[in-house]
């Protein structure tokens, strides 16, 4: 390897020596090329003083650019598909070849080639990498000026200085970047040199590249570029902020002219053609501008679903997984499990429903700011007199010491007066829409114009506080998540990626948990005194428990209605919060904390409380946690590790990360046995069908489904999670202020489910349809009696059959239909099995 440099490095070195005596000494010269010639050498001894083998040796890095990374998504044809972009300049990377040629110009190459040439480097085509005429001419003006006025950098040497060294204009930067414009020179053709060039060249607003520039300034391709427009591009390569159409234009078009008149000097536009073009810049362009001069490239980049393209480029950084160079400039593409059908529905679905949920709830922000300065001014002057009081102290006394010494604290004062805001506010929420309407009909274009200008540079926010949401999706057998939305429009002031950042109470979506991690250790502990199973029966009656500090905690039914002796099932399809209590109470936290715990895949540092409103959802979970945890149920109790990213290449197709081999890789934790998750799914499909989201039955999605619906305390949170055999979604509605409430009845079965029901329908149209299949099961399948969920007797008119997992079949018949009225007594325990009977035991240190 080392050889092969050495070996480049004198070839190149030969070529070089020999080279530029060819130049001069093939025709007759005066003797003033020969002072040149000999002044040459003199500063090529000095390139060398300054220069390096390094240098030499990262010159293939010159033709390399920093790319944009790419993110892909499966569209409907399975076929990956650019949904976003990662950078932080804008590039698009041409090719000399992809320019056409000019057919009316002097000069049959591209426009926007000749456009530069003339006014960056003429000679271009025609000097080695140095022009020492320009260096002459820029040496007599710095000099007379006594500072680095003006430049005499040749395009190579532009490319050097973009490429490898900064833009501090110094005299050692100057030869250095001489030095590196003539190994370029010798390394590669004056066409790649152009090419980079074009490429890499700075043009303003985050713009980097000529086709770039031309999509940001003037939303064309670069072929489309008029005359006038590729002088404009022309014109930005000095100072483009100061040049830029969009800050200055005036400068701008004196600018432009001066780059018609190089074009006109150098023969390229005859002076007619010239002035026509430039006219018709005028006229089209900035004739047309108007856009805000902060505008940035950045808004142009490729981003069809922010909040994914987010929650990628956080794991990616976050994981480590790539840095930030890698991110930004290494051209990476990165394939995701994101499903473009499915997110498409699901952001239409979410955005119309927060939105009708937003004027339903009708919360309104508070805006009588006024009182601030009425009830607590007196409060602010107190502030501003002690203050003051301080500075006294450490001068001198007397009123004119204190007078000056309170200037530290700001004046107390509102932006806009009283008058002025509620005339915006008016105008905002009553007036400006009929105005609008009316304005259609009479076509006035002054008032046009004022309305226009009023929704623009509105002072105040709408009166109404925003319904927030979040849904994720997620494939159960291979834990891919096809849908992520965030919220509302992603903006600078509303980018929480609510699925994973919203800790919120789940309600009673979380007594499916509950249920599971019961059903499972009565499956693993067959007891027959305190075995939970789906027909197991709860008194669902008004509790009452006495806390430590003397208070009392009295769970409630949302209806207020109690039902009294029912079975799980019923329990589940009801919403019941009573027996969920006592399901929890009859077994035992310490039972059931283990398993709830590793459904939700929680770490030692997020204990679940040890007390009984667990059962009632009070513990605070995300949407991606609560759908991986019923992610869990679905794929038959294994252990779901969700995943966003399936693998990632650099710019060259190599593979960098493949995230589908460690998952193949990855031992999955069995968590729940097939048997409680087929049980635990069949109970809530009860729910869809007959209970608390029995609407979503109206959206027809004709395959199984399970589910469950979630409402917190003073209808704060609404909630739907279920699944599919396909597809696992949780949906969360409220605010993200946690103490607003959405409204009396605002229930998840009324405000989430919905949603759920119509993505669902939406998204799975097109799939094929499968049914629950958790593998070979040792189900035991009995009937019982309806009313007491034991084994019927001859008496029992309405009976039904019950799933169980062996060992937690009912032995004992129905007491119910046994003979007398009502329920006849149990049979009298010994007082070694009463004493025995513990329902609290391994629960001493329960804190209510």
């Amino acid at each position: 390897m080392k050889k092969n440099i050495i070996y480049r490095l004198n070839r190149d070195l030969i070529k070089l020596i020999s080279y530029i005596p060819a130049r001069f000494f093939k025709r007759d010269y005066s003797i003033l090329y020969l002072i040149l010639l000999l002044g040459s050498f003199g500063f090529l001894n000095l390139l060398f003083l300054i220069g390096s083998v390094d240098d030499y040796l990262r010159l293939p890095q010159a033709v390399q650019y920093e790319l944009p990374s790419k993110l892909y998504a499966v569209n409907q044809k399975n076929e990956y598909e650019v949904i976003a972009e990662y950078y932080k300049f804008s590039r698009i990377q041409i090719s000399l070849e992809q320019l056409k040629n000019e057919v009316d110009s002097a000069d049959s190459r591209p426009k926007i080639i000749q456009c530069f040439l003339a006014t960056e480097d003429n000679n271009f085509y025609d000097h080695f990498g140095i022009d020492f005429k320009g260096i002459l001419r820029a040496f007599v003006v710095n000099i007379m000026a006594g500072k680095i006025k003006e430049g005499a950098s040749t395009i190579t040497m532009q490319v050097a200085r973009l490429k490898f060294l900064s833009s501090r204009r110094t005299f050692f930067r100057k030869a250095k970047e001489a030095w590196l414009a003539l190994w370029m020179e010798l390394s590669f053709s004056k066409n790649t040199i152009m090419e980079v060039y074009l490429n890499e060249i700075p043009l303003g607003h985050g713009t980097e590249g000529v086709a770039a520039a031309a999509r940001f300034y003037f939303r064309k391709d670069i072929n489309e570029l008029a005359w006038g427009e590729a002088a404009l591009l022309a014109s930005l390569t000095t100072r483009p902020k100061e040049f830029s159409p969009l800050v200055n234009p005036v400068t701008s078009m004196n600018k432009v002219k001066v780059v018609f008149k190089k074009l006109v000097e150098t023969g390229k536009l005859d002076i007619q053609r010239a002035e026509s073009e430039y006219k018709l810049l005028l006229e089209d362009y900035y004739g047309n501008l108007n856009r805000s001069p902060n505008a940035s490239a950045f808004a142009d980049r490729l981003n069809r679903f922010p909040y994914f393209t987010e929650h990628i480029r956080k794991t990616l950084l976050s994981e480590k997984i790539v840095n930030r160079k890698q991110l930004y400039t290494g051209g990476l593409r990165i394939y995701s499990t994101l499903n473009i059908h499915h997110q498409t529905i699901a952001e239409d679905v979410i955005s119309k429903t927060l939105e009708k949920q937003t004027q339903i709830s009708n919360q309104r922000i508070f805006k009588d700011v006024e009182v601030f300065d009425q009830r607590y001014g007196g409060v602010y002057d107190l502030i501003n007199f002690l203050s003051g009081m301080k500075h006294i102290e450490h001068k001198e006394e007397g009123k004119e010491s204190y007078l000056q010494s309170r200037s530290d604290i700001p004046d107390f004062k509102f932006k806009i007066s009283r008058i002025e805001r509620k005339f915006s506010r008016l105008m905002q929420e009553d007036v400006r829409e009929t105005l609008s309407l009316l304005n259609l009909i009479s076509g006035s274009d002054p008032v046009g114009e004022a309305i226009d200008q009023n929704f623009t540079t509105q002072k105040l926010q709408p009166s109404l506080l925003q319904v927030e949401g979040a849904l994720i999706s997620m494939r159960p057998k291979t834990g891919y998540i096809t849908t992520l939305v965030g919220g509302t429009d992603f903006r600078s002031d509303n980018q929480k990626i609510r699925p994973f950042q919203a800790y919120r109470q789940p309600g009673s979506s979380f007594k499916p948990l509950i249920y599971s991690s019961a059903l499972e250790y009565s499956g693993q502990n067959p007891d027959s005194e305190t075995n939970v199973t789906a027909a197991t029966l709860f008194l669902d009656s008004p509790l009452q428990f006495l806390l430590e500090g003397g208070d009392e905690w009295s769970p409630e039914n949302y209806s207020l209605e109690y039902s009294g002796f029912m079975r799980l099932r019923s329990a589940l399809t009801k919403s019941k919060n009573s027996v969920a209590v006592r399901v929890v109470e009859q077994l035992g936290l310490s039972k059931i904390l283990p398993t709830l715990t590793e459904l939700l895949q929680l770490g030692k540092n997020r204990p679940i409380p040890r007390n009984y409103s667990v059962a009632l959802g009070s513990f605070e979970v995300t949407p991606y946690e609560m759908a991986r945890a019923y992610g869990t149920i679905a794929s038959g109790g294994e252990e779901l590790n969700p995943i966003s990213i399936l693998y990632i290449t650099d710019k060259e197709g190599q593979l960098v990360r493949d995230f589908r081999v460690e998952e193949e890789k990855r031992q999955k934790k069995k968590i729940l046995s097939p048997e409680t998750c087929f049980i635990i799914t069949d109970m809530m499909e009860d729910v869809i069908k007959s209970g608390t989201g029995k609407v979503i039955k109206n959206y027809e999605i004709n395959r199984p489904v399970a589910g469950k619906t979630g409402t917190t305390n003073n209808y704060r949170d609404a909630w739907f999670v279920g699944y599919s055999p396909e597809l696992v979604t949780a949906i969360w509605i409220g605010y993200d202020q946690g103490t607003v409430s959405l409204g009396k009845g605002m229930t998840g079965g009324v405000v989430a489910a919905p949603a759920w029901g119509e993505f669902m329908s939406k998204a799975l149209k097109s799939e094929p349809k499968q049914k629950f299949d958790f593998g070979e099961l040792k189900i035991v399948k009995e009937k019982i009696c309806e009313l007491s969920g034991k084994l019927p007797t001859k008496s029992c008119k309405k009976k039904m059959e019950e799933y169980f997992i062996e060992g937690t079949v009912p032995t004992e018949e129905c007491d119910v239909h046994g003979g007398g009225f009502g329920f006849s007594p149990s049979p009298r325990k010994s007082k070694k099995e009463r004493e025995e009977k513990n329902i609290y035991k391994g629960d001493d240190n329960i804190d209510f």
